[in-house]
């Protein structure tokens, strides 16, 4: 399972615990894996914060979970789960 996280500046599907960064998040595979997909993506979140409890610690850029090497915004987690298009 991919997802694709993208930073927002409102409530969103998740909230880092660290800093309180909410993150809109988009799946390639069903909602009803969506709790397991949410852990994935607060573990990622937390270990960005092995060295800082900024919230600029976490990429600038959306990206997926897990690590993918391509432009973020290509994923099949971005494509399939509806990101928005002006995401690039």
């Amino acid at each position: 399972m991919q997802v694709f996280c993208l930073a927002t500046p409102e409530s969103a599907d998740l909230q880092c615990k660290v800093c309180g960064q909410h993150y809109a998040l988009y799946f390639d595979k069903s909602h009803e894996q969506l709790e397991h997909a949410m852990q994935l993506v607060q573990e990622a979140l937390e270990q960005h914060h092995n060295s800082s409890a900024e919230a600029t610690v976490h990429p600038e850029k959306a990206f997926n979970v897990p690590a993918w090497h391509g432009p973020a915004h290509m994923s099949g987690a971005a494509i399939l789960g509806g990101a928005p298009p002006w995401v690039a």
